[in-house]
């Protein structure tokens, strides 16, 4: 009878450990590929944020999408925290390119020399509108050329205290002069509330 509860219990520390290794691999696999995925949310807005940042993209007709971008410099890694999209075409660019690379990870600095000054300019609280074609958005969805010609950015937040992250939006068409300064604006307002919520 020892014998029979001394095997049982072999039999429940050897599934025990089993389980605990299998639910070991389970969390590294989930925070090294799910939340430290670029192309995955990492620790999303609030619904009430998410609803504030597209209805400012909404009050501006030539935006047609913003990306907030979360910034690990430490890492040199970015993280998309919200995207949205407001042309289904656009959208399903987008979420197909997210389906296909779950694990891509995509660095702050790397060696693309453009790139890296111009995450340097954002650093510096530059606020910079560029053809679509010069970002790293078109190298990696190119077809999103059909939708977007430019590129607005500013820093998250607006100001020289600190750098968490990048707010981008898309434009259908080139913007005027005009134009660039209200989305500047925007920019500016949607920022100083969105880095709040950015850890």
């Amino acid at each position: 009878m020892k014998e029979q509860t001394k095997n049982i219990l072999i039999k429940f520390l050897n599934i025990s450990l089993i389980l605990f290794l299998v639910a070991l691999s389970a969390s590294w696999a989930y925070f090294r590929y799910y939340k430290e995925t670029t192309f995955r949310v990492s620790e999303p807005l609030s619904k009430s944020m998410v609803v504030y940042v597209d209805k400012a993209m909404d009050d501006i007709g030539i935006i047609n999408g913003v990306q907030v971008v979360k910034v690990d410099l430490r890492k040199n890694v970015r993280f998309l925290v919200h995207t949205y999209w407001k042309d289904p075409g656009l959208n399903a660019l987008y979420a197909n390119f997210r389906s296909t690379s779950i694990t891509v990870e995509v660095p702050v600095f790397s060696k693309d020399d453009a790139q890296n000054a111009r995450i340097i300019r954002l650093m510096n609280h530059e606020y910079e509108c560029i053809p679509f074609t010069e970002t790293l958005s078109y190298n990696l969805v190119p077809a999103a050329a059909k939708y977007v010609t430019t590129i607005c950015s500013i820093s998250i937040p607006p100001a020289f205290n600190e750098f968490k992250g990048i707010l981008v939006v898309s434009l259908s068409r080139v913007p005027t002069e005009d134009e660039k300064s209200m989305i500047r604006s925007m920019l500016i307002d949607v920022s100083s509330k969105v880095h709040t919520e950015i850890k």
